[in-house]
């Protein structure tokens, strides 16, 4: 059963999801939660900070799901699962994922503290592409950039399927996710 905050702030994100950002309320938020509109103020004390919170605490079970069992097999093993489990979370229609977009990109969601917890809850992901850095297999890019280039393409590829705008057959997937892990290897040179 959730607690009166998560209540909060499920019946955020399922607001956002459905009207939009512009149509949050706090009165609208406590009709949805099933919660008096002054007890949102006793754990958020304006809209702002609601959303703020909400980012984090997506940020905080995305995070959880897609690096579950982040250190289990080899590094390709582990990059192409955190690959395909970060597609499979973003293709889906959840109040999570619709609402997410919305706030992801506003001023106040783009602070220093949220970069601090998206660096720290995904460290994992940052380790990963410096083992493979140290392993002399991936490119010498700065993590981030081996991010961009390889797993921000799962995330693409889940957006257009949740939108509509295409669909993908599984092997067409589980080729993307081969092409985004072959882009950041260093080629192999052949010996004559």
């Amino acid at each position: 059963m959730l607690n009166k905050r998560d209540l909060i702030l499920r019946a955020s994100e399922k607001i956002i999801a459905s009207r939009g950002i512009q149509g949050l309320s706090m009165q609208q938020v406590a009709n949805e939660a099933g919660v008096a509109a002054g007890t949102i103020y006793r754990y958020f004390k304006d809209k702002n900070e609601l959303i703020l919170e909400l980012r984090k605490d997506v940020l905080t079970h995305v995070a959880a799901y897609i690096l579950e069992d982040h250190q289990l097999g080899t590094l390709e093993e582990r990059f192409k699962r955190i690959w395909l489990k970060m597609h499979s979370f973003g293709k889906e229609r959840s109040p999570a994922n619709l609402s997410y977009e919305q706030y992801a990109h506003l001023p106040e969601s783009n602070t220093d503290e949220i970069r601090n917890l998206e660096l720290t809850l995904f460290a994992p992901l940052g380790q990963l592409f410096e083992e493979g850095k140290a392993a002399g297999i991936m490119q010498p890019l700065h993590s981030r950039a081996l991010y961009a280039l390889s797993m921000e393409p799962a995330m693409t590829l889940a957006r257009t399927i949740r939108r509509g705008l295409i669909q993908y057959e599984p092997h067409e997937i589980n080729l993307a996710c081969e092409l985004c892990w072959q882009t950041i290897l260093i080629p192999i040179k052949p010996t004559h």
